[in-house]
């Protein structure tokens, strides 16, 4: 009848850096490791599986994160106009 609340989903991933990619160099393997993880999001994703976030909250920080991207969108498509707007006019006074 209630859903078990306590229950964690997995993060399956895995992960493998061998000595021949990097030539024996450790430090190369870390830094390897540590670049694949971050472009994964796998430690961004454990930290937000860390605490319980209502859905309101979810819902909310999703609907900040599509209005920043619809305002990022908007201001390059603006610079992209003025940019054309400035060689159509270039064009225009030398004839």
């Amino acid at each position: 009848m209630y859903k078990n609340k306590n229950r964690r989903k997995k993060i399956n991933s895995l992960i493998t850096v061998t000595s021949e990619e990097c030539a024996g160099n450790p430090e190369r393997m870390i830094k390897k490791f540590s670049k694949i993880v971050k472009r994964d999001g796998i430690l961004e994703e454990a930290r937000e599986r860390a605490r319980f976030k209502k859905n309101s909250v979810k819902r909310s920080e999703d609907k900040r994160k599509r209005k920043r991207l619809i305002e990022k969108l908007n201001k390059k498509q603006k610079e992209l106009i003025n940019i054309r707007d400035g060689f159509s006019r270039k064009t225009r006074r030398r004839r």
